[in-house]
């Protein structure tokens, strides 16, 4: 019982104003695959419409910064690791997990932290919206 009212309550997420319209423009021009070492579920996030499919830690028996989880999301929707963007907020388990898996990386950092870990994403974003813009090449 205790574990099912910890993994209730991690269901309760507050999204940033951002993440939803940029979910809606990002899985309009790219497949979406998540990827967590958390426990969220996106179906009961209610974020579950934007991805083509979600990876959790726990179910797939490894987590981030490790290689194989991000190869395994890459070909879930087809892509070599090469043609991937990663986007997530955290420098080793985020940014370096994808670099060594091959893939592309943007660091999502709100609270303006200077880079200061190792091999450096190919992007660095603020907020969501800039992510969006910067694909989208503005």
């Amino acid at each position: 019982p205790a574990f099912e009212v910890f993994f209730a309550e991690r269901q309760r997420v507050t999204l940033y104003d951002d993440a939803l319209p940029a979910l809606r423009w990002l899985s309009e021009r790219y497949p979406l695959v998540a990827i967590s070492n958390g426990n969220a579920d996106l179906e009961r996030t209610g974020v579950a419409r934007w991805f083509r499919a979600g990876f959790s830690a726990r179910a797939f028996g490894s987590g981030k910064p490790h290689a194989p989880i991000f190869r395994a999301a890459a070909a879930s929707v087809g892509l070599l690791p090469r043609d991937v963007l990663h986007v997530g907020d955290d420098a080793a388990l985020d940014v370096a997990g994808a670099l060594d898996a091959g893939m592309q990386a943007a660091w999502l950092v709100r609270d303006e932290r200077p880079w200061e870990a190792g091999a450096r994403p190919q992007l660095i974003v603020p907020n969501l919206h800039a992510l969006c813009m910067a694909l989208d090449g503005r």
